[in-house]
């Protein structure tokens, strides 16, 4: 049965609350109705059934928090910090982990009652399995909740009050959630509020310690509106890697900064955020000594900003690394495959004749390696190869990343101006990775340049004459999107002036000889080897990651192999319980796919599906067949905001 909330109407709604609900006497708020109905509908529960306690038996306990033992670490202090303002007056604190399982818990002094109600380590609060309740609604629903008496699903918990909040890590995933009830309160569900809020501070305080423990060796920058009573659990926290862009974040950051940009804050380069390159926020700051004022996108807000340069104890220990190795060449990574071989041939034959590269193939195929070793097999070997990823940068700067701009084009621009990408390739190589990524109004203009061979970017005077190889890739049927008008049929024929079509791992004829050569190419692999029903499990699994997948999978089998000899205990567990190779799909073209999906009510399925992924972003985008850009952009379309977005 469909979710109800993508297809229950309010009245619908009701009639199902007056159904079940009735003698509850109280009128539920949005989400704990829906969390009523997934507990009737999707896990068929029954509100009357008596108390089920599921708790981990002692060993299982041991071994769970052994697992978690950074994320108990990292967050004992704000558990502490909690437990001292509300413990003495008669509430429980609990953290849990993403599944709704109890990893820590502070118990008043008499804790019989407590204990009786499954306040305890090791507790199972899942949705579905005891329905709506504090842990798993909130983890349901990814945003701070207040779950009071009667709004329990299981008349066994009517007792309980529980003010909840998620805990989020610095990639904008669920970690699990803080946890303060307490039993038998008389009072109505506002007396909660003020507990409420001190749960949300000291999740946001646990986030950020998380964040500034993950991150102790990178560059960090804190941002704070000025015009606001300095808030530390409210405090903004990004971390930059060595190219300027964020690699992590708290949640704050992440609810602040993509609902400002709209676009996805990770990846993004901190001058598309603030007015300034890295090396002028080293700079403004004198190296981290003083703050700096600003102004950021967050309605133009003025912002009070710190920056962090890692320790010298913290800064990552020099490291001696071995020569790099070459890049394979085209007969490399031919291999022996006929196939393959065949079309390396025709490749070497086109090479240097102006002849744009059209690659395709599945995920991880070795597109881009590919496109490496035709730009080293050219006589462009000794220019550039610049690469552009379509799908992983935000169509908001897509056009400045491969057009680039003059210094004072406009408002927050870099103040000396950037290169595009078209421009850095100039004498060489140009690699346009998930070109059916690429926007509409983009193709259009790509079109125009790859025809009259110059650039105009925004602010030059003259245009700037170009001198490339293109090569692209895709794993999309660019025909079905053309069919679809999705693509450009123009701009298809520009770029695919030859086509290298990349067989998938499982249809590799050599895949065998490959598997060896991959093994005995890993750090470690020496002396290595492995065993019969290790090697077949490897040569029968069907690869949906391809040779990408294959080569962590090698990483880790080298990592966990004891006495030089990989088995079946060494490999990853989902090689071992592979998929059917029927459910292995040759990635469709976003719009057909979506199409036979989702119809003529596409925000109804797009919500759906992103419900189902508790709204992550990458797990919705990869179900639904399409990048992640393509998903931020049709949820931009249809109004779709993660729930957590909303506060």
């Amino acid at each position: 049965m469909t979710r109800h909330s993508a297809q229950t109407s309010p009245s619908e709604l009701a009639a199902f609350v007056n159904d079940h609900f009735s003698a509850r006497g109280i009128r539920p708020d949005g989400l704990i109705a829906q969390s009523w109905y997934r507990s009737v509908v999707e896990h068929r529960l029954d509100p009357g059934a008596a108390s089920r306690k599921n708790i981990l038996c002692a060993e299982d306990i041991r071994r769970h928090q052994q697992q978690h033992q950074q994320y108990l670490s990292i967050a004992s202090q704000g558990v502490s910090g909690l437990a001292k303002r509300v413990v003495p007056a008669g509430f429980a604190v609990l953290l849990s982990d993403e599944n709704g399982i109890t990893l820590d818990s502070r118990l008043p002094s008499h804790d019989d009652a407590y204990t009786q109600s499954g306040l305890v380590v090791g507790a199972r609060w899942d949705e579905s399995m005891v329905g709506t309740n504090g842990i798993g609604t909130t983890l349901a629903a990814a945003q701070p909740l207040i779950i009071h008496r009667e709004e329990h699903f299981l008349a066994s918990n009517f007792r309980l009050s529980c003010s909840v909040a998620p805990i989020f890590d610095a990639q904008g995933l669920l970690r699990g959630c803080l946890n303060a009830t307490c039993l038998n309160s008389d009072g109505p569900r506002e007396s909660q509020y003020l507990t409420l809020q001190l749960v949300i501070m000291y999740a946001r305080l646990i986030e950020n310690a998380h964040f500034r423990q993950s991150h102790r060796d990178r560059l960090t920058l804190s941002l704070k509106p000025i015009d606001e009573i300095a808030d530390l659990a409210n405090e903004q926290l990004l971390a930059l890697d060595e190219n300027g862009r964020v690699m992590g974040a708290n949640r704050a950051a992440f609810v602040a900064l993509e609902r400002g940009t709209g676009a996805p804050l990770l990846g993004a380069p901190i001058h598309s955020l603030l007015p300034a390159t890295v090396e002028e926020l080293l700079q403004f700051t004198n190296g981290g000594a003083r703050g700096v004022r600003l102004r950021g996108l967050q309605d133009e807000a003025l912002l009070d900003i710190g920056l962090r340069i890692p320790s010298e104890q913290h800064r990552p220990p020099a490291v001696v690394r071995p020569a790099s190795q070459p890049h394979p060449d085209l007969q490399q990574l031919a291999g022996n495959d006929p196939r393959l071989q065949q079309n390396v041939r025709r490749v070497r034959k086109v090479i240097d004749k102006g002849i744009p590269i059209l690659i395709t193939g599945e995920t991880g195929t070795g597109k881009e390696a590919f496109a490496r070793a035709i730009h080293q097999a050219s006589s462009r070997r000794a220019g550039p190869f610049i690469a552009l990823n379509c799908a992983a940068i935000p169509e908001t700067l897509i056009e400045s990343e491969l057009f680039g701009y003059r210094a004072g084009s406009f408002t927050g621009a870099n103040k000396k101006g950037m290169k595009g990408k078209l421009e850095l390739a100039n004498g060489g190589t140009l690699f346009l990775d998930e070109i059916g990524d690429m926007p509409a109004h983009l193709q259009t203009r790509l079109l125009r340049v790859l025809a009259e061979r110059e650039i105009s970017p925004l602010g030059a005077e003259v245009p700037v004459v170009l001198d490339v190889q293109v090569i692209s890739a895709t794993h999309q049927d660019l025909h079905g999107m053309i069919a679809a008008k999705a693509f450009r049929q123009d701009l298809f024929y520009r770029l695919a002036g030859m086509n290298l079509a990349l067989p998938a791992l499982r249809e590799r004829s050599d895949r065998a000889e490959l598997i060896d050569s991959l093994l005995r190419a890993q750090t470690d692999a020496h002396g290595l080897r492995l065993d019969a029903p290790a090697r077949q499990c490897l040569f029968d699994y069907p690869w949906p990651g391809n040779i990408r997948q294959l080569l962590n999978s090698l990483r880790y089998a080298v990592a966990l192999a004891e006495d030089g000899v990989i088995d079946l205990d060494c490999l990853p567990g989902e090689l071992l319980a592979p998929l059917p190779l029927p459910l292995i799909s040759r990635d469709p073209p976003p719009t057909a796919h979506l199409a036979e999906q989702l119809g003529d009510d596409e925000s109804r399925r797009l919500h759906d599906c992103l419900r189902r992924q508790r709204w992550n972003i990458s797990a919705a985008a990869s179900e639904l067949g399409i990048s992640r850009s393509t998903l931020y952009r049709k949820m931009k379309k249809h109004g779709l905001i993660a729930p957590n977005d909303r506060l």
